[in-house]
């Protein structure tokens, strides 16, 4: 059950996707309802990027982070749940060399980077479950509860769900100005507790 205070829809399960790194958008979607079901029985799909890559902001303006994932032997029929991380590259390195370049100056880096830094060791196989522990690393930041409910909820996809970006306080805003659409670790760094607030205004 979700009991945050930013909740609208106390007796609607929405079922999203699992992604990596979700957007500000995202969160402010899940917050508004009771339950959340993350879909991973679903077919992988190379054209939805959203499960293996986010985007974030830094010195260099927008970067956008790709982790590798390992070929199946056929795509078509392959689902979300048995995607395999790739340790190409050492991406975990670089993500969080990448992470800590954007946000290492934000006023709550600090405070947050030893919860999230785990995510970070390579040590993950599966797809969904780097997605779902970073998704564990931003509920909690955000105090948004979750669960893959089977309870008896009216449920409702994604797509029936709509928010509009307000502008936060972004660290970079005074070189490139405000950015919308992305990762919503750009929102948990730079607005800490005050985060939950722009996403209830997201949704009014």
């Amino acid at each position: 059950m979700n009991s945050s205070p930013l909740v609208k829809y106390p007796d609607i399960n929405v079922v999203l996707p699992p992604v990596y790194c979700g957007s500000v958008r995202y969160y402010a979607a899940m917050a508004q309802y009771g339950a959340v079901t993350i879909d991973i029985t679903r077919r992988f799909n190379k054209r939805d990027k959203d499960c293996h890559r986010c985007v974030i902001e830094g010195p260099n303006r927008v970067q956008r982070l790709t982790v590798p994932l390992e070929k199946p032997q056929e795509w078509r029929s392959t689902r979300l749940s048995d995607v395999k991380v790739s340790s190409h590259g050492e991406w975990w390195h670089v993500h969080w060399g990448a992470i800590c370049s954007a946000y290492g100056r934000t006023p709550y880096f600090e405070y947050y980077a030893d919860d999230l830094r785990p995510t970070y060791s390579g040590d993950i196989e599966l797809l969904v479950d780097l997605d779902a522990a970073i998704d564990r690393f931003c509920r909690g930041a955000l105090g948004i509860g979750c669960c893959n409910s089977t309870e008896a909820y009216n449920e409702v996809a994604a797509g029936a769900t709509s928010v509009k970006d307000i502008p936060y306080y972004q660290i970079w805003a005074s070189r490139f100005g405000f950015t919308p659409g992305l990762s919503v670790l750009d929102l948990i760094f730079n607005m800490g507790p005050e985060a939950p607030l722009v996403l209830r205004e997201m949704t009014l």
